[in-house]
Parts: C-alpha cells; sequence; structure tokens
C-alpha cells in the first residue's frame, strides 16, 4: 500500500476518529468537510484502509500489508464501494444511489464490515439525496458511509443530521509554509505565500496551481489596480481571465480587499464611512460571485466576470469621488 503523505492539520481531527474507535463508537455515517486543497480525499483514504484493515495497530492505522490492504491498494476490495459525479461539475445520480443501497444488502466478502466513500456530496439532485436518506436512516451493521463535501451548507438539512461532522481544518500561514517548503522547495517562502493567497490558505491547493498560480497572481494584481482607477476594459479583462481558476482570482482579490480594508480602520481617522462602505460592497461583490461560480448553474461565465468588474469599477469611482469630497 502507497504510505499516506503526513499532513499535520490532519492529526487533530484523527485523533477524534482513534478516539471513537478505541470507544466503540465509530459512526455508521461521517460527513467529512473542509475547504478544497486540505486533502479531504487523502483523510478518507487513510480511514477507508484502516475500517478494512485486518490488523490495525493501535493509533488506528492500517498495516498494510493484509489481504484486504492489499486488495484496497490494487482498487478492487470487494467491500468498499466508491460513488461520485460520472463527469466533473455534474451531479451524482439517483440510479448511482439505487445501486449503491443494492450493493449494501449484501454480506463483507473479505473483511469483517464494508465502506462507502461518497466524493462531491453536495452534488446531488432532490431525487438522488432522498434515496441516500432511506440508506441512512438503515444503517448495515458493520458498514460505514464516508461522505466528502466542499460545500456542506448545500446538503439537506436531513442527510447532515443523520451523519457525524468531521472538519478537516484550513492549517494557519505559517503551518502551511512550513509543510510546502518541507514538501516541495521549488518556490521561495513568499511565492509560496502569493500562491497560498489564491487558494484560502490550503496548501495542497496551492501546490496545484504551480507557476500558473504565480504568473496569474502577478496579472491579477495589475488589472485590480486597473479596476480600482476605474481604467479598465472589462470586456477584453473578462476574457483574458477565462484562462485562469475564477475562484481562485477572486479569492486573490478578496483577500487584496481585506488587507486594504483593514489598512483603512487601522490607519487614517479621518477616513469615512461611505469610503469603506464602497469596500465593503466590493467584498460583498466578490463573495456573491464565487457563490454564483460555485453553483451547479449553466452560467455565462464571461458575462458574469464582466458585470463583476463593472460593479467593482462603479463603486471604485465612488471611492475616488468621495476622496474628492473629503479632501
Amino acid at each position: 500500500m502507497t504510505e499516506q503523505p503526513d499532513f499535520s492539520w490532519h492529526h487533530q481531527p484523527w485523533q477524534q476518529l482513534q478516539t471513537m474507535q478505541q470507544q466503540g463508537r465509530m459512526p455508521h455515517a461521517l460527513l467529512i468537510s473542509g475547504i478544497a486543497g486540505v486533502g479531504k480525499r487523502a483523510f478518507a483514504d487513510k480511514l477507508i484502509a484502516s475500517l478494512l484493515c485486518e490488523q490495525p495497530d493501535t493509533a488506528f492505522n492500517a498495516c498494510g500489508n493484509c489481504h484486504s490492504c492489499q486488495l484496497l491498494a490494487a482498487g478492487s476490495h470487494p467491500d468498499h464501494k466508491e460513488v461520485s459525479p460520472e463527469e466533473a461539475g455534474k451531479q451524482i445520480k439517483v440510479d448511482q444511489i439505487r445501486d449503491l443501497k443494492q450493493s449494501q444488502t449484501l454480506m463483507p466478502k473479505v473483511s469483517k464490515g464494508k465502506t462507502v466513500l461518497i466524493t462531491a456530496a453536495d452534488q446531488m439532485n432532490i431525487s438522488a439525496f432522498n434515496s441516500l436518506l432511506k440508506l441512512l436512516e438503515e444503517p448495515q451493521p458493520e458498514s460505514v458511509l464516508i461522505l466528502l463535501s466542499e460545500n456542506s451548507q448545500q446538503l439537506p438539512i436531513t442527510i447532515k443530521s443523520r451523519c457525524q461532522t468531521l472538519v478537516i481544518p484550513t492549517p494557519d500561514t505559517e503551518e502551511a509554509l512550513a509543510w510546502l517548503q518541507h514538501t516541495d522547495m521549488q518556490f521561495s517562502p513568499e511565492e509560496w505565500q502569493s500562491l497560498l493567497k489564491l487558494s484560502q490558505g490550503a496548501p495542497l491547493a496551492a501546490m496545484a496551481l504551480g507557476e500558473a498560480g504565480l504568473k496569474q497572481s502577478r496579472q491579477v494584481t495589475q488589472d485590480i489596480a486597473l479596476l480600482m482607477q476605474a481604467k479598465a476594459n472589462p470586456v477584453q479583462m473578462a476574457a483574458d481571465w477565462q484562462q485562469f481558476d475564477l475562484k481562485s482570482v477572486l479569492y486573490q482579490i478578496q483577500h487584496m480587499m481585506q488587507i486594504k480594508i483593514s489598512s483603512l480602520l487601522l490607519g487614517d481617522a479621518r477616513v469615512s464611512d461611505v469610503i469603506l462602505r464602497q469596500y465593503w460592497a466590493i467584498m460583498d461583490c466578490i463573495s456573491d460571485t464565487i457563490k454564483l461560480i460555485s453553483s451547479q448553474n449553466n452560467l455565462n461565465k464571461i458575462l458574469l466576470i464582466e458585470d463583476f468588474m463593472v460593479t467593482v469599477m462603479q463603486h471604485a469611482d465612488q471611492i475616488h469621488q468621495l476622496k474628492e469630497t473629503h479632501r
């Protein structure tokens, strides 16, 4: 079995699982939530291996050598099932959950229990959620159902209330930088910090962005300066931004606005509330645009970003006018 990477920010939630296991309180359904890029899948894989292992150690780690561990590593364990959207960005279909329910009625073949992993669990239609609910209401003995979600707030309360929730935290900047520099030395601390700003501080997401992310960071910094001067061409700029990960672009702008608002609050006491309100309005616009991009709606992203840019420039123009008034 491939050795699991060590994510320091996983230690506390793993200790929670160890305690559950030691006290015989392992839930039949577990919701693992957290932002993209904190290693939820790796955490779930480690848990699944431990649950199916014939002889896990006292720290609840899979041995990696038994027949069950070998089958899981080969992707052919008969007591483990995985359900994911059939295509990226698509919903999990009700037929997938029905097939899962049918397989769950069978007895374990190798391990003492069975495991199920549902990735992107929040990406289901109503029919799939209803079918999953019936499975949660009638759990199979010695079976653990694991749901992964970046947007657990989109899960129905009927689903969440039947799961034990375990949050994978986002490490603070110092911990994330230490891990990134230890794992991958290709970038300087300053460059890693730039990448973390694009990924809400998630180390794996920062690593995935890599050199393209640094290029994006430099370009977006220049573009935001033009937007805040109300001198940008939204049509051309929105088209240029389509080469980037739009959520990470918005996270970067959000971070820049947070720094600006903090500096205004801590700086010149003469800064008026009406100016601050314009910056807060930009923050609201960023949050709304992130929600729209994260939704499953089939949106025209170029038009969405154009509208976002026009709104930002309108607020920027108001800021300039207000500054002139308060001189």
